[in-house]
This record gives structure tokens, sequence and C-alpha cells, in this order.
């Protein structure tokens, strides 16, 4: 017993904490929101750590490689995997939406309107800014990936004269490390409060008009949480790298749905891989790439939205076209809403578009990603680790992970 707590203690603690939290919040319901203060302190200070890891690690791990052409391979299975799993978590919800009805016998109230709609749909903007003080920001983590890449390649041509950066980018990675284990010392206490307020303020749009539909959701992305990321896991590890991933994975998995935050997840996420034995030139790259456009979770939310909605103007959603149509929409828009600066409801008009929806929809669409966010959210965000692994098995070989065991423990020595 003793050695099961030394092991998982952080991650029970955690999960206690949660789970506090949430009774908390369904006794507390709306009032819940007075502890958002200390909630937004952890969060706060995980944001803070987001945008200095990700540059001075994607710097390191690039800067290292003396073959460029293994960047290219990482990014090309990166954007293939990405549409794949991306379908893939369409299908998962497409099925049973053609068997069930999730808006059967619902009465809506279609006037309210949302307020400041806005949505950028400039695509390429999502991989530059216009000056640079803007790069270190977490709204504009795309362009600051596409410029630590470039920077990192200037490194590398660069030769002996800004070789010492690759060391000080390696330092300055390790004290952010530390840093982050710091600043989960306080993990509990605003992932309880978070949850808290989580529960207190949408618990009871479970049961109400959309229950159904939310219901239904969460039983999908279950059911897709644990089959994807064995999945995943087992294709780039075997079975090892599935007892490695499930082992590791439940501080990022709670962190994801108590802060419903790809950005906050990040660092934990990071560390999840480093602790898998992830290479750093894949896990540095792909999981912060992935926070940005691998969100199968956001995927299922889109075909909810979507069957629902055809249910309540009165559409078949079971058509081929229909089908065919949503699974594009959901792809592409979960893709652009992350990466696009000021993305807003990109979604939302991406779905009004392409099906004809009046804009009375968009409070509804909005009210169902919102209950769903934070499941949603934890798939995103765990899917990144797992699909690393993945790719490691692509770029370096099956017994990847052994290699990184056998480099750890020669650098223990």
């Amino acid at each position: 017993m003793k050695k099961i707590w030394d092991s998982y203690k952080s991650s029970i603690v955690l999960l206690g904490s949660m789970l506090i939290g949430g009774i908390v919040g369904a006794f507390w319901g709306e009032g819940a929101s007075i502890l958002q203060p200390v909630a937004d302190l952890f969060l706060n200070l995980l944001y803070c750590c987001v945008v200095p890891l990700i540059f001075c690690s994607l710097t390191a791990a690039i800067a290292k490689m003396t073959d460029l052409s293994k960047l290219r391979k990482i990014l090309i299975y990166f954007l293939i995997g990405t549409f794949v799993t991306g379908i893939i978590s369409c299908l998962f919800m497409v099925v049973p939406c053609l068997f069930i009805d999730t808006a059967a016998g619902v009465q809506l109230d279609l006037t309210e309107e949302v307020e400041n709609l806005t949505g950028s749909l400039n695509i390429l903007g999502m991989f530059t800014v216009n000056d640079f003080p803007s790069l270190f920001s977490r709204s504009n983590l795309m362009a600051l990936i596409v410029f630590t890449i470039m920077f990192a390649i200037a490194i590398i041509m660069g030769g002996e004269k800004t070789k010492p950066l690759v060391g000080a980018m390696e330092a300055m990675t390790e004290a952010i490390v530390k840093l982050i284990g710091i600043v989960m010392k306080i993990a509990p206490l605003g992932l309880g409060c978070y949850f808290a307020i989580l529960i207190g303020q949408y618990g009871s749009e479970v049961v109400g008009p959309l229950g159904k539909a939310i219901v239904l959701y969460l039983v999908v992305i279950a059911i897709y949480f644990v089959v994807s990321q064995t999945v995943f896991a087992y294709i780039g590890a075997g079975m090892d790298g599935v007892k490695r991933w499930w082992k590791t994975c439940v501080p990022p998995t709670l962190t994801a749905l108590g802060t419903c935050s790809s950005a906050a997840t990040l660092p934990i996420n990071l560390r999840q891989a480093k602790e898998i034995g992830v290479p750093d030139e894949v896990a540095d790259l792909v999981v912060p790439l992935g926070a940005n456009l691998h969100k199968d979770g956001a995927c299922v939310i889109q075909i909810i939205k979507i069957a629902f909605l055809c249910s309540v103007f009165g559409m078949q959603y079971g058509t081929f076209e229909n089908i065919l149509l949503s699974i594009f929409v959901a792809v592409i828009s979960s893709i652009v809403m992350g990466g696009i600066p000021a993305g807003g409801y990109v979604a939302e008009i991406f779905i009004t578009s392409a099906f004809g929806f009046p804009t009375v929809s968009i409070p509804i669409m909005v009210l169902i990603g919102t209950i769903t966010d934070a499941p949603a959210t934890v798939v995103n965000v765990t899917g990144d680790t797992g699909f690393a692994m993945v790719i490691a098995r692509l770029v370096e070989g099956k017994d990847w992970m052994k290699k990184s065991d056998e480099k750890k423990a020669a650098m223990a020595k």
C-alpha cells in the first residue's frame, strides 16, 4: 500500500481535491464563483510558464538536430495524423447520432442573441504577428512556434558561433521545468476551486433541455478517450507504452478537466511526454503544435452541435452529404479555431454558413460548447502525448522508448 501511495501520491491528491471541489460546487451552485481569484492564481502561474517553455525547449530540441530532414518528417507526420485522427474522432460521434435523436421533444427559446459575435478567419494571420513583443503572448502560440522553429534553424546555420545559445536554452528549459514543479504544489487547491466553479455554474444544464445531447456526448467522449489514448500508446510503444502512458496521465488529465485550457495544461503535458521518454525533438514540437491544432475533442463537439441543430430545425442529419459536410466542417473548424488569434466563434460561423442555420442557433452552440469544454479539453490535451509517441516510433523506430531509458540511465550515472 505504501508503494502505491508513493507512486501515485500526487495523482490521488489531485483527484481528491477535484472530487471535493465538485461536491462543493454541486451544493454551493453559482455562489462558488467567489473562489475564482484562488483558481486564477494557479492558472496565471501556469500561463506564465507556457511561452518561455515553448521557446526555450523547442529551440534547444531543434538546434541539436544535425539532420533537418527529421524536422520535416515530424511536421509531415503531425499534419497527416491531425487530419486522420480528427476524422476518426468525428465518426465516433456520427454513428450514435444516426440512431439517437438528441433533440427529440426539446423546446428551446431561439430568440436570444449572442453579444460581441466576432470571429477572425485570417488563417494566414495565425503564423505571424506584426510586433516582436506580441510573440510572447499565449494568444499567439502558433506564431511563437513558427518563429521558434525558424530561430532554431538559424542557430544551426550559425555553426560554432551560435552553439553557446543551445546550452543556454537547455539551461533555461531545466529552470522552467523546476518552476513548473513549484507551481504544481498549489495545483490541488487551484484545480479544486476551478472544478467547484465549473460544477456550480453548469451542473444544472446537464439535466435541462440539452441533457440528452450532453449525456450522449459524455459517453462518447469517455469511450473515445480510453480507446484513442490506449491505441496511440500501443502503436507508439506496445504494451509497455500503454502502461507508462496511463501511469503518467493523471496530472495533465485533471489539469485539463479543471482549467478547460490547453495552454495551461501544456507544461504538464510536456512533462508527461518527457516522463514517458518521448525524445525532446519530438515532444517539444508535437505537444505545443498539438495544443493549437490537434483537437479531437473539439471535433466531437462540432458533430453533436450539428446533429442537435439538424433535429431542432427539422433537417435530416443522416444523409451522406450532411455527414460528409459535418465531418469536413468539424475537422477544419477545430484546427483553425485553436490557431487563429481572436478566433472567437469561428466554429459556429462555419457551421451556420455550411448548413444554413439561422444566427439565433449560435447561442445554443455556444452553450453546448461551454458545457462540454472540460472533457473536450481532456481529449485535446492528452491526445497530444499519445500522438507524440506514435510520431516518435515513426521517426526513431520501434525501440525509441528503450533507447530513451538507456540514455536516461547513462546520464544518471
